[in-house]
C-alpha cells in the first residue's frame, strides 16, 4: 500500500524440497577424507585408529540428530562436522566401510537415553569402537566385551545392549 492508498498484492507459492542425501555423495566425501588420513602401507588397526582420530577431531558434539537416515547422518558428520552419537557412528560406518574394514552398527537397549556406536572386526574378532566424546574422555577403541561392560556398568549402563542380536565380542 502506497501513500495514496493504492494496494498491490501478489500471491506466490513457495515449494520447499527436503535435501536429499545419496550414498554416492557420502561415499565420495568419505573417499576424500580417507585419501587424507589413510596410506596404502597402513595395517587394518592403523586405518581404524586414523578413522577414530578423524571422528574425534572433526566432529563437534551436539545433543540431537535425525536418526531416520544413516546416510544423512554420515553426511552431517563429514560435511557439517557436527552431530550426536548417531552421527558419530554413521560417519564411522561409512569411513570404515570405504576403508575395507568389516563393521556393524550397534545400539544401546532403549532406555531413558539412546546411544549408538560401532563394532569392528579387523581379523581377530569383533571389538567395540565408539568415537562419541564422553565427559570422562575414554578412548573406546577396539575394546573387548569385558572392557566395555565394565565401563558401561560404571556409567549408568551407557553401553548396555541386547547381546543376542549381535555377534560375540
Amino acid at each position: 500500500k502506497d501513500a495514496s492508498g493504492n494496494v498491490t498484492m501478489e500471491i506466490i507459492t513457495v515449494t520447499v524440497k527436503a535435501r536429499e542425501y545419496s550414498e554416492e555423495e557420502v561415499n565420495r566425501l568419505a573417499d576424500e577424507v580417507l585419501s587424507q588420513i589413510i596410506t596404502a602401507d597402513m595395517t587394518a588397526e592403523q586405518k581404524v585408529k586414523a578413522i577414530y582420530d578423524y571422528n574425534m577431531s572433526h566432529i563437534r558434539y551436539i545433543s540431537h540428530s535425525d536418526k531416520s537416515d544413516w546416510v544423512k547422518a554420515a553426511y552431517e558428520g563429514i560435511a557439517d562436522g557436527q552431530g550426536d552419537c548417531y552421527v558419530y557412528a554413521c560417519t564411522a560406518k561409512v569411513l570404515l566401510t570405504r576403508a575395507g574394514i568389516t563393521n556393524m552398527d550397534i545400539q544401546k537397549i532403549p532406555a531413558k537415553t539412546s546411544h549408538y556406536w560401532n563394532l569392528v572386526d579387523i581379523g581377530d574378532g569383533w571389538k567395540h569402537f565408539d568415537t562419541t566424546p564422553r565427559k570422562d574422555h575414554p578412548t573406546i577403541f577396539l575394546w573387548n566385551e569385558a572392557q566395555m561392560m565394565e565401563y558401561s556398568a560404571n556409567h549408568n549402563n551407557s553401553h548396555n545392549y541386547d547381546h543376542s542380536v549381535y555377534p560375540q565380542v
